[in-house]
């Protein structure tokens, strides 16, 4: 079983460095520590993420190991994100999903889900945990402007016993500051962090 640490993890999802949603990672970041906490922020665009190959080895393979795992830095994310006793994911909307360089990622989590499958006493016996999410868009309208962003999100973290909460979904925040310009984006995004502290010491926020 992965020994937990004590530090909640904001993956900041955007390929733009300095943009709207990584302002939302560093407003999150700041209610967990103003809240008493620890916080990392890992920006996914530091990290080289090959894309899955599809061929199925980790299905067959004991551990379910990835056959790309000493090629590019995914595993290296797995292992924070396995660690982690909560994690939040800030990231904008692109065509009403996640970024490619977020999707990426998430699609070489297949080895995860083949390892449930397979019912991996390694996977299977980590402890349940909470997932946030604070989704960014440009785009002020749209019934599901977030939808596709929320079950993407859901069905890869159930394969690692963590449940996503309800996301913090942010509309018409397009030009660079348009964020941190308005007080109820920030407000809600300082909100977010404290209740990820919260989670992560096992209490309600």
């Amino acid at each position: 079983m992965a020994e937990l640490s004590g530090a909640v993890v904001v993956f900041a999802c955007s390929h733009r460095a300095g943009g709207n949603s990584d302002a939302a990672a560093e407003l999150v970041a700041r209610g967990v520590r103003e809240a008493g906490g620890q916080v990392r922020v890992v920006a996914l665009r530091d990290y080289a993420v090959l894309a899955c190959l599809a061929c199925r080895a980790c299905a067959k393979d004991r551990d379910s190991a990835c056959v790309l795992r000493e090629k590019d830095q995914a595993e290296e994310l797995f292992a924070i994100l396995l660690s982690a006793p909560a994690v939040v994911f800030v990231s904008p909307i692109y065509f009403y999903a996640l970024p490619s360089l977020c999707k990426t990622w998430i699609d070489r989590s297949q080895r995860f889900w083949e390892a449930r499958r397979k019912g991996d006493a390694w996977l299977l016996e980590l402890p349940e945990r909470q997932a946030f999410a604070c989704l960014v868009a440009g785009q002020a309208s749209g019934q599901k402007l977030f939808e596709g962003a929320r079950l993407t999100l859901r069905y890869f973290l159930v394969n690692f016993g963590i449940s996503l909460a309800e996301p913090v979904g942010l509309r018409g925040l397009d030009e660079r500051g348009d964020l941190l310009a308005d007080p109820l984006a920030v407000d809600r995004a300082l909100a977010l962090g404290r209740e990820a502290w919260a989670a992560a010491q096992g209490r309600p926020a």
